[in-house]
């Protein structure tokens, strides 16, 4: 599937298929069950599957609420048009994440 959500339901839906995997999602496969989501509004060319901040975040407090780990995805180095620090997307996952990763808490 290689599609941008344009509202809250189709986003909902989006995390859902990922969630549950088996499946190509804008290029990337998402193993069964897999347990990964994620909702890229586009600030980094060649991911996006939602079409703005906003309903990525809405999302991510529903999921949030229900139990699931949520974080933004910041960007790191080795941009000089996008500050490092900068939320480029959110993940969300039924496991906590790995130590070490460019990801922090959803807020």
């Amino acid at each position: 599937m290689s599609k941008i959500a344009r509202s809250i339901e189709e986003a909902r839906e989006l995390v859902n298929s990922m969630l549950k995997g088996d499946d190509y999602f804008n290029g990337e496969w998402f193993e069964k069950d897999c347990g990964e989501a994620y909702l890229d509004w586009g600030v980094v060319c060649g991911y996006q599957n939602v079409s703005c901040k906003f309903f990525a975040e809405e999302i991510a407090r529903e999921f949030q609420m229900k139990g699931y780990f949520v974080y933004y995805q910041v960007m790191g180095w080795g941009s000089s048009k996008i500050p490092q620090g900068t939320p480029i997307c959110i993940r969300i996952k039924t496991q906590p994440k790995c130590s070490g990763s460019s990801l922090v808490e959803f807020y």
